[in-house]
């Protein structure tokens, strides 16, 4: 990067370091013609650079240890009992979405074509560094991100760029998108005891009606 006096003396057409930008000439020029390797810089320009994060590795999911039985107050080991298989991951696919919606991760386009996918029964794919799987890392890192900034803030005088609703905003979203992986991943009636301990909505049992009835 050159200093704002460099940049003058560039601007009007002196090299601020007599033969640099020459040597750089010769450079490109020798790489064309002894390995076939032709770059302009003019043409990254415009390009964003490759973003550093760090993306954390997904915990394997846990298999459950005990019968699905009571969420909320909610007898799902019955539910379960007397539900047709079809009708049931129809119905705990369609509450999935709802969550998504609710905390608002459906408008990641990896997670609404997953919902379309798993809503219609057909496979989705979960495979290490594809789309869905980079994306709920993402959202993984970005509630860490949030997180670390509340904590620092504690020990500086100036507020933090978040807020408490902003990390509970994030905590809801990994949690959706953790609950996401959970019904892709594990049997259907320990994913339904996560999706519905999860949903937000106070008439998620109406809810639950129409989707078992549809």
């Amino acid at each position: 990067m050159l200093s704002p006096g460099g940049q003058q003396w560039q601007r009007i057409g002196v090299d601020p370091w007599p033969g640099s930008t020459a040597a750089y000439a010769r450079l490109l020029a020798d790489l064309t013609v002894e390995y076939g390797i032709g770059w302009d810089p003019a043409d990254d320009a415009a390009a964003p650079l490759a973003s550093a994060l760090l993306l954390p590795l997904l915990e394997e999911v846990p298999q459950a240890r005990h019968p699905v039985t009571v969420v909320r107050d909610f007898d799902l080991g019955a539910l379960v009992e007397r539900t047709p298989p079809e009708r049931l991951h129809s119905a705990v696919a369609a509450q999935l979405a709802r969550l998504a919606s609710e905390t608002g991760i459906d408008g990641y386009p990896e997670i609404a074509r997953a919902l379309e996918q798993a809503g219609r029964g057909e496979p989705v794919d979960l495979t290490t560094d594809g789309a869905l799987d980079l994306r709920i890392r993402t959202i993984r890192a970005e509630t860490r991100a949030v997180r670390g900034l509340l904590d620092a803030a504690r020990h500086q005088q100036d507020p933090a760029p978040v807020t408490a609703a902003d990390l509970a905003a994030w905590h809801g979203r990994d949690a959706a998108a953790g609950a996401l992986r959970r019904f892709l991943l594990l049997p259907l009636p320990a994913a339904a005891e996560t999706v519905l301990s999860l949903r937000m909505s106070v008439h998620w049992r109406d809810e639950l009606a129409v989707d078992l009835a549809d």
